[in-house]
Order: C-alpha cells, then sequence, then structure tokens
C-alpha cells in the first residue's frame, strides 16, 4: 500500500482585505481577502515550514527524495529542495528535485514521488509545495491570488491516505503565464478559458479515473479541485454530478485566494482533518492539462491528523493596515536593502550551524549552547562539546526593539530566545504584532529571509509567535 503518511499545510499570518486593493484603484473586488507571505517569506520559506510538519525529530532518516514544487520559486539557478532538506536536517544522501512551469507541479510531485515508492525506487518522499505569485497592481488577478504552502509524506509505511488511482492529461492551453522576463503573474480569465481550458481538461481526466476504478460520482466523499477562480470548481462538479453542498470542499478564494501549486494540497489536507476511515477523495489539478488523484483513508488517519489543523493556521491572522505596506513587503515599492555578501566559504564551514540548526553540548556538564564551541560556557572544559541538534520553540528571554537596522520592517524586534533542552539563540522577531513581543512569550524557530547581500536571497532562523 502506498500513500500519504503525513500532511502539513502553512499559510502566512498576514492578509490582505480586498476591500483595499478596491480602494486603492477604484475597481471592482470580490469580498473576503487574501493570505500575504510577510517581508521575510517567498516559496522556500513557506515550503520548509510545512515540509518541517511531516519531518518529526529523528524521522528525516527513513527519508530518500525530496521534491519542491513551485512556480515562484525563489531562484532561477539553484536548486531549493535542496535548501529545504538541509533546513530539515535531513540526511546528505538525499535525492532532490524542484517541480516547476504549472500550477499543477505539486500534484505532478506528489504522483512522481508515489511511482518512486511504488517502483521501490524509494521508500518514503517528502513533497513540500509553495507559492507566493505577483499580480500586478490594478490587474484583474491581484485580488484572486493567495500565498501558502503544504507538504505531504509519501511511503508504504503508516499510510493513512492510500493513492488508489490516478489520471491525467496534457495537451497546450494559455490560461495562466509568466515568461522568463516577467515579474508579474498573466492571465487570460474568463468564460472561454474556463470552459475549453480548465473544464474540459480537468473534467476529462476525472472521468477517465472515475470509469477506470469503475466508481459513480455519489461514492466520493470528498472533492478537492484546484480553481482559477471563486466559481470554475463549483460549476464544474455540478457538471460532472457531484452534489456541490456535500461533496465539494468549500472553496477558499474568500479567506486565502489561489494558491498555486499549494492550492490542491491545501484542500487535500482540509479534507484529511475530516475524513473517516473508508473516504473516497478525489484530489485534481489544471495547467497545461489535468493531473488527478483518487485516495482511499485508512484507519490509520485518526492516530495520525496533523498537529495542527487547516482552519487553526486559517484562524490565526494578523491584517495588513494598508494596501501600501502589502506593496512594500512585496518589493513593488522599491525600498533599500543592504546587506553584506555571504560568500561560499563561509556558508560552508557554518553550514550546520546555521542551516541546520546545531550547537553544542558539554559532556562534562551537559550545558548547551550556541553557535557550536570547543570551551563550555558553563564550566570551561574544553574539546569536550559535541554537536546537538537544538529544538524549533522556546521563550523570549529577553529582548529589545532596534529602530536603527537597515531593514524593510521597522522598528524591528530583536530577542534572546531560550530554546527548550537547552541554547540560547539571538534572533530577530517576524510575525508579530506590535504588542505581541513580551518576555516569557512562547515562540517557534521559522526559517525566512535575513538579508539581500551580494545579490544573493540570505536565510536564517527567526522567532514567531507559535500558531
Amino acid at each position: 500500500m502506498v500513500g500519504i503518511s503525513a500532511y502539513g499545510v502553512y499559510l502566512p499570518r498576514h492578509r490582505l482585505d480586498r476591500g483595499l486593493i478596491a480602494q486603492a484603484w477604484g475597481t471592482s473586488q470580490p469580498g473576503g481577502e487574501i493570505t500575504v507571505a510577510n517581508y521575510d517569506e517567498d516559496a522556500l520559506t513557506m515550503a520548509t515550514e510545512a515540509a518541517l510538519q511531516c519531518v518529526p525529530d529523528g524521522s528525516g532518516a527513513a527519508l530518500d527524495a525530496l521534491y519542491f514544487a513551485s512556480t515562484s520559486s525563489p531562484y532561477r539557478e539553484k536548486q531549493v529542495a535542496s535548501v529545504i532538506a538541509t533546513a530539515c536536517d535531513l540526511p546528505r544522501r538525499l535525492q532532490t528535485a524542484d517541480f516547476t512551469g504549472s500550477v499543477r507541479a505539486g500534484v505532478s510531485a506528489l504522483l512522481a514521488a508515489a511511482h518512486a515508492v511504488k517502483a521501490g525506487a524509494h521508500r518514503e518522499v517528502l513533497v513540500a509545495a509553495a507559492d507566493a505569485r505577483l499580480a500586478a497592481p490594478e490587474s484583474e488577478l491581484e485580488g484572486l491570488v493567495g500565498d501558502a504552502g503544504a507538504a505531504l509524506r509519501i511511503g508504504a509505511a503508516d499510510v493513512i491516505a492510500e493513492l488508489v488511482g490516478t489520471a491525467s492529461v496534457s495537451e497546450e492551453f494559455t490560461h495562466l503565464w509568466r515568461t522568463d522576463g516577467e515579474r508579474f503573474l498573466q492571465g487570460f480569465t474568463g468564460k472561454f478559458s474556463n470552459t475549453f481550458g480548465y473544464a474540459r481538461d480537468l473534467g476529462e481526466a476525472i472521468r477517465a479515473l472515475l470509469a477506470a476504478q469503475r466508481l459513480q460520482p455519489q461514492a466520493i466523499a470528498r472533492v478537492v479541485l484546484y480553481s482559477p477562480d471563486a466559481r470554475a470548481a463549483a460549476e464544474l462538479a455540478k457538471e460532472l454530478g457531484f452534489d456541490t453542498r456535500r461533496q465539494l470542499l468549500p472553496s477558499a478564494a474568500g479567506s486565502v485566494g489561489s494558491a498555486g501549486v499549494a492550492d490542491p494540497l491545501l484542500g487535500l489536507a482540509a479534507a484529511l482533518d475530516d475524513a473517516s476511515p473508508g473516504d473516497w477523495i478525489l484530489v485534481g489539478a489544471y495547467g497545461e492539462g489535468a493531473d488527478v488523484v483518487l485516495l482511499r483513508v485508512t484507519d490509520e488517519l485518526p492516530r495520525r491528523r496533523a498537529a495542527r489543523s487547516w482552519q487553526q493556521w486559517l484562524a490565526a491572522k494578523l491584517a495588513l493596515p494598508s494596501y501600501e505596506k502589502y506593496l512594500k513587503f512585496r518589493r513593488v515599492l522599491e525600498t533599500d536593502e543592504p546587506g553584506e555578501a555571504i560568500n561560499n566559504v563561509l556558508e560552508f564551514k557554518e553550514l550546520k550551524q546555521n542551516i541546520r540548526l546545531y550547537g553544542s553540548r558539554c559532556t562534562a556538564c551537559g550545558t548547551v549552547q550556541f553557535p557550536i564551541a570547543r570551551v563550555c560556557i558553563q564550566c570551561k572544559a574544553r574539546d569536550v562539546l559535541v554537536d546537538q541538534k537544538l529544538a524549533k520553540s522556546g521563550t523570549i528571554f529577553t529582548f529589545t526593539v532596534d529602530h536603527l537596522i537597515a531593514n524593510i520592517e521597522h522598528p524591528l524586534p530583536m530577542a534572546v530566545v531560550d530554546v527548550e533542552g537547552g541554547g540560547r539563540l539571538y534572533l530577530q522577531v517576524t510575525d508579530f504584532a506590535a504588542d505581541e513581543v513580551r518576555i516569557g512569550q512562547p515562540v517557534t524557530l521559522t526559517f525566512r529571509r535575513l538579508h539581500e547581500g551580494g545579490g544573493n536571497h540570505n536565510y536564517f532562523w527567526k522567532a514567531r509567535p507559535p500558531r
């Protein structure tokens, strides 16, 4: 039996009310809000957050591969899957790959992972998907796209949802695109694209899968469909014979927006949060064709649901005060972001410490400290320290607020964090409201952009509120 053994989602804390977009441009916008990545977030960091939920401490050794899917990777030439694997402290002997080019890349990565496990090439594969797509200001797409990440662990043991069947359709149809020289998402939206692109391709794949499995639409408990807008999925589901109120997963268009490659995986996670053993779940992704997956929930699901549900991530939000703040976060408004270049020699020397997040533990007195050191800060013993993996949760020991730091957000809280199990780190604070940072506040360590320097994105760990 091959299928999903763990899943996790990530939604940025910030939300943009679509009314602020309408107010800025005098245009019509649908109601609700969209999720917005913070200024230090991107597809890499959101995928890492989701992936870490599928890799409890010590469980990463069983993974043989990690696949990353995104249409908005922060790099055009640099493999992001390897960065995520390092931040998750996965083994070096790991096969990694990036999937891109279409918003169905997340489900394409899921299919590749499942096929690899079925073929015996890998024991377990971690699939991490995220998108932070940017539409042009005042464009029709601006209020439709949201930012999010999701991850699935695929294997043959402890399966919570068995992958029973798949179907695919592939053919050129220009609907949404972004060329190699274009920053903003483009699209032909409207009835023609939804009818002769979305509904035709995804509908054909779904019909083929149901026919191959000899299932009627009424047998499916949950239908999860990527949708380019709020109505397309409901119209297609109704056309295929599904009950849109009972079977179709409610659209998140009004609370998240269309989350690109993460969209169908987010919906799958929401379905698993409420599913029962024996339920059939159908997941469909679209983009220059379609990929459809049929899953059957097993008896393992009640014991292995995600620690945080989709609804909990959705509820933990912080409203952006203005449309201008959104433009600043997305760097549409140019800001000065000075940063010191970090060469690969320094990165190589401190990789285990700064990315895998290791400190030192004194074998003489047991003290854990950061950064990695040769001398114990407590008993002064020398050369008896061993590497110690640090936890990613802790509390604020003390903090200050820096008004002078060269950073997009001002002022910027800086905190000394006592990590659970030992170790103390001095970190930037992110995602907090102004009045939330206080001594004793629990925090979670999150992998974020630190600064831009040397023409590169430089990442490190920061402290965010637990959600």
